[in-house]
C-alpha cells in the first residue's frame, strides 16, 4: 500500500494522537492498529542508524518517540542498527559501535524511560540473537526482486556520494529491519505500529509481504497473526537545497557532533534555500512549547519586512541545539 496523508481532521486520529498529530504527515493502515484496544495488544517499533552523530532530523524523531511513549503508554522497542548500518553504509565498525552506545545513553538522558512500568521500552541493537534468528526464519519469504522493487527513494543520491555498501549488504540491512518490525508478531502481539521517516516506508511493504506469504505457506507458516500499521514522521528538509537532513551528507544539515560555533554558523546562515528548513528544525527539533514555536513561525513569515525577529529566533534555536549537543558529548564520555 502506498503511504497515505494522515487524515488529521478525522476525530479518531485527534483522539488517539492528540497534539502529536503535528509530528506526522503520512500513515499506512493506521486505522488497523489505532485506536487502542486492550483486547488486541499493541506494540510499537522504531529505530535509528548509528552512522554518526544525530542530525536535527534524527533528533526530531527521537523527541517524537519519547512523546509518543508517554502519550500511548504501550510497549515499545527502540533499535539502534549497527549491523544494518555496517552492511548498508561505508562506515568503520568501531565508529558504529561507539555511536550506538552513545545513542542509547543520549536517548535516556533526554527522557526515554526504559524502566517505565506504564510503557516498557526495550532498547537493543542488531547484535541480538533473537533478531538474527528471526532474519533466518523470514528470509525464505522474500525474493531478490522484492528488494529491488522496495527500496529507499534516496538510494541513488547516496550512491552518487559513494556512501552505500554492496547490493548484498543493502539486502541484509533491509532484512534485519524487517525482522525488527516483525519481532512483536513473533512474540504474540496482535498489532504492531512501525514508526519511521516516510523514506523508509518500503520496510512496511516488505514486512507485509512476509506476513502475507507466511500466512499462505501451509505447513511452512510461522503462524504469525498480526495487523501492521505505520506512522511516518515529517521529514526535515535539508539545508542548501538537499531533500532531507541526512546523516551521510554533512552539508545537508546540523548535527549533535558539531562545535557550538559551527552550529551557529549553519543556523544563522542567510541563504534563502536554508530558511524554511531552519523553521522546520525549530518546529520539530527544539523541544519548545507550541506558543514559542508559533512565535518563531510568525517571525519567519515577517522576515523580509522585519529581519530582527527571525534572526532572534534562529539565535535562540542555535543555543537550544548546542545544549542538546553538549548532552550528546557528555553521553560519549
Amino acid at each position: 500500500m502506498t503511504p497515505q496523508p494522515l487524515p488529521v481532521n478525522e476525530n479518531w486520529v485527534g483522539r488517539t494522537l492528540g497534539p502529536l498529530t503535528r509530528r506526522f504527515t503520512h500513515h499506512d493502515r493506521l486505522q488497523d492498529v489505532l485506536p487502542l484496544d486492550s483486547d488486541r495488544p499493541l506494540a510499537v517499533v522504531t529505530g535509528f542508524g548509528p552512522t554518526n552523530a544525530p542530525t536535527a532530523g534524527t533528533l526530531s524523531v527521537m523527541l517524537g518517540v519519547i512523546e509518543l511513549q508517554r502519550h500511548l503508554r504501550v510497549p515499545m522497542t527502540v533499535v539502534v542498527s549497527e549491523l544494518g548500518a555496517w552492511n548498508s553504509r561505508n562506515v568503520p565498525w568501531n565508529q558504529l559501535t561507539a555511536v550506538r552506545d552513545q545513542m542509547f545513553s543520549f536517548m535516556r538522558a533526554i527522557g526515554l524511560d526504559s524502566q517505565a512500568e506504564f510503557a516498557p521500552v526495550r532498547m537493543r541493537s542488531h547484535t541480538d540473537t533473537a533478531n538474527l534468528v528471526r532474519c533466518g526464519r523470514i528470509a525464505r519469504f522474500l525474493s531478490r526482486q522484492d528488494f529491488l522493487d522496495h527500496h529507499e527513494d534516496l538510494v541513488e543520491l547516496y550512491q552518487d556520494h559513494g556512501l552505500l555498501g554492496s547490493e548484498v549488504g543493502l539486502t541484509v540491512d533491509a532484512l534485519y529491519t524487517v525482522a525488527d518490525i516483525l519481532g512483536p508478531a513473533e512474540e504474540g502481539a496482535a498489532r504492531v505500529l512501525m514508526l519511521s521517516g516516510l523514506e523508509e516506508s518500503y520496510f512496511t511493504e516488505l514486512s507485509r509481504l512476509v506476513l502475507d506469504r507466511q500466512r499462505e505457506a501451509g505447513e511452512l507458516s510461522l503462524g504469525w497473526q498480526v495487523q501492521l500499521g505505520a506512522l511516518y514522521f515529517r521529514v526535515l528538509e535539508g539545508l542548501s537545497g538537499y531533500p532531507k537532513m541526512s546523516k551521510s551528507i554533512p552539508a545537508s544539515g546540523i548535527h549533535l557532533g558539531m562545535a557550538d560555533e559551527e552550529i551557529a554558523a549553519r543556523v544563522l546562515a542567510d541563504d534563502e534555500a536554508s530558511q524554511r528548513p531552519l523553521l522546520s528544525a525549530i518546529e520539530l527539533s527544539s523541544g519548545w512549547t507550541m506558543v514559542e514555536i508559533d512565535q518563531a513561525r510568525a517571525a519567519f513569515r515577517r522576515r523580509r519586512q522585519e529581519a530582527a525577529g527571525w534572526e532572534l529566533a534562529k539565535h535562540r534555536f542555535a543555543e537550544t541545539f548546542s545544549t542538546f549537543a553538549r548532552i550528546w558529548r557528555e553521553c560519549g564520555r
